[in-house]
C-alpha cells in the first residue's frame, strides 16, 4: 500500500504547487478510483493479504503494489486510463491464471470502477515462496518479469513500482532466479526451496546493456494480409517478457535491445483472427529464438484462425467466461476445406486433459468429423480428469485435411486462437 500512498502524495503535492505566472496554479489532475474485493472462489470468503499489482495496460509498468485488507478489500485513486490487475497470494493460484493475459480495466476521471477478484485454491501442494528485489545502479526496477526456473518449470512474478517481487506457491526444488525485460541483462541467483519454505532477499541486479535483436517477415497463407504483433515469451513460464514485442509494418518486424537467452517466439499472439500455421509447427517445432549480441532472423507463416463460438471469452478480452457444469458443450464455426477437427482442452498450467495430439504429432486423440462443429467435454470418456469447479481452462480446435503425401495421411491447416476459449467452471 505504501507505493500507492506515495503516488497519492505525489498527486497531492502536484495539485498544491503554485503556478510560475503567479496565478492560482494548474488545475488539479483528474483522478478516478479503482476498487474491489478479493475473495475465495468456492467459499466467497474475503482474502486478506493478497498482493495486487495495478499496471499501465499500454506499457505494463506497475504503479505500485496493494495488499488486500482484513475484509479482502483494496482501492486506489489513480489518473484516468486503462490498467491491468494481477493478484497473487500464498495458498492460491494467481489471478488471472498462468499463461492468461490480464483483462484491461478502464478508470474514468471522477468515477469509481469496481473490479473484484476471485481466487482459486493453489493447485500446488507444499508450495513455498521466493521474494526479493530487482535493482540497477539507481534503485528498484519496476515492471520486470522475474522467473524462478527449475529443470522443467518456470514460476513467474512481476516487480512492483519499487522493484520488489513475490513468487508464491513454488514447488520444492532447486531454482535459478533471474529477471527479464527489454534492455536488461540480469544476474542470476541459485536457490534451494524446501517444502512450504520461504526464501527472502533473493535479490537480482540488472544493467541496461542488452544489444540482441530479432527481425523477420510474416507470410500469410490463404488469408488476407494484416499487421500483427510479434512477441517473445519466457519459454519456461510462458509469460510475455516486458518490452519484447513489436508490430509488423508491411509484414516485416524487428525487436531490439533483447537480453541474451532463449525465448519462445509468437506471431499474432493477440486475438486478431490469425494464427501461426500449425503445419509449419508440426514440421519444424516451436519457434524458439536464441539471442546473443547480434541480430538474428525468424520468419513466420500465418493463416486464418478457426472461430470458436461458445463457451469463450470475446476477442476483445482475455478474461475467462464463467461456465456452469463440468461437461460444457464446445462449438465452433465450420472451417473451409477441413476434413476433420481435433479438440484439445488444457488446464491453466498447460497440461492437456482431453484430446490434443501425441508428442510427435502423429496421433489425433479426439477427432470430430467435418459434418459436426460441436462436442461435449469427455464425451468419449478418454479425459485424464474431470473439470473442477473454480478452475480455469482453455479449449482449442484444430482443422485437419486429408493428404496422402503426409506420413500420417493428414496435415493440420488451421487452429483457433490461443487467447480464446478461456473458461472458468462454476456450479
Amino acid at each position: 500500500m505504501r507505493a500507492f500512498l506515495a503516488l497519492l502524495s505525489l498527486i497531492s503535492i502536484l495539485t498544491s504547487m503554485p503556478g510560475c505566472s503567479g496565478d492560482d496554479g494548474p488545475a488539479p489532475p483528474a483522478t478516478g478510483i479503482l476498487q474491489g474485493v478479493v475473495t475465495d472462489l468456492n467459499s466467497g470468503q474475503p482474502l486478506p493479504g493478497a498482493r495486487i499489482i495495478v499496471s499501465d495496460a499500454s506499457t505494463s509498468t506497475p504503479l505500485g503494489a496493494l495488499t488486500s485488507g482484513a475484509d479482502g478489500a483494496y482501492g486506489v485513486e489513480i489518473p484516468p486510463g486503462t490498467y491491468t490487475v494481477k493478484a497473487s497470494r500464498q495458498g492460491y493460484d494467481p489471478a488471472p491464471p498462468k499463461d492468461i493475459a490480464p483483462f484491461p480495466v478502464s478508470v474514468v476521471a471522477g468515477q469509481t470502477t469496481g473490479f473484484s477478484i476471485q481466487m482459486s485454491t493453489a493447485s500446488v501442494a507444499g508450495g513455498g515462496a521466493i521474494s526479493g528485489r530487482v535493482t540497477d545502479g539507481s534503485g528498484g526496477v519496476a515492471g520486470v518479469l522475474v522467473v524462478a526456473e527449475s529443470r522443467s518449470l518456470g514460476c513467474p512474478s512481476l516487480t512492483d513500482g519499487n522493484g520488489y517481487y513475490w513468487i508464491f506457491n513454488v514447488p520444492p526444488d532447486s531454482y535459478t532466479v533471474k529477471a527479464q525485460a527489454v534492455q536488461l541483462v540480469s544476474s542470476s541467483v541459485s536457490v534451494v526451496l524446501p517444502a512450504s519454505g520461504q526464501l527472502n532477499n533473493v535479490n537480482i541486479t540488472v544493467s541496461r546493456t542488452a544489444t540482441g535483436a530479432v527481425e523477420g517477415h510474416v507470410t500469410f497463407l490463404a488469408t488476407t494480409n494484416i499487421d500483427v504483433d510479434v512477441t517473445l515469451l519466457n519459454p519456461m513460464s510462458g509469460e510475455t517478457v516486458p518490452g519484447l514485442a513489436a508490430p509488423t509494418v508491411g509484414q516485416n518486424y524487428m525487436i531490439t535491445s533483447i537480453p541474451p537467452g532463449t525465448y519462445l517466439a509468437r506471431a499474432s499472439f493477440a486475438n486478431d483472427g490469425k494464427v501461426m500455421d500449425p503445419d509449419w509447427i508440426v514440421k519444424n517445432g516451436q519457434p524458439y529464438v536464441t539471442i546473443g549480441a547480434d541480430t538474428i532472423d525468424r520468419d513466420f507463416s500465418l493463416t486464418g484462425a478457426i472461430e470458436v463460438l461458445a463457451p469463450t471469452n470475446p476477442a476483445s478480452s482475455t478474461w475467462p467466461v464463467d461456465v456452469q457444469g463440468t461437461h460444457p458443450l464446445f462449438s465452433w464455426a465450420a472451417y473451409s476445406s477441413a476434413d476433420d477437427y481435433i479438440i484439445e482442452v488444457t488446464d491453466h498450467n498447460g497440461r492437456v486433459l482431453w484430446g490434443g495430439f501425441a508428442d510427435d504429432w502423429t496421433v489425433r486423440k479426439v477427432v470430430v468429423p467435418r459434418t459436426s462443429t460441436s462436442i461435449e467435454y469427455n464425451s468419449d470418456s478418454t479425459a485424464t480428469e474431470e473439470l473442477q469447479i473454480g478452475r480455469v481452462y482453455r479449449w482449442r480446435v484444430y482443422a485437419s485435411k486429408n493428404d496422402a503425401r503426409e506420413p500420417t495421411g493428414w496435415k493440420l491447416i488451421s487452429a483457433s486462437e490461443e487467447q480464446r476459449g478461456l473458461v472458468r467452471i462454476t456450479q
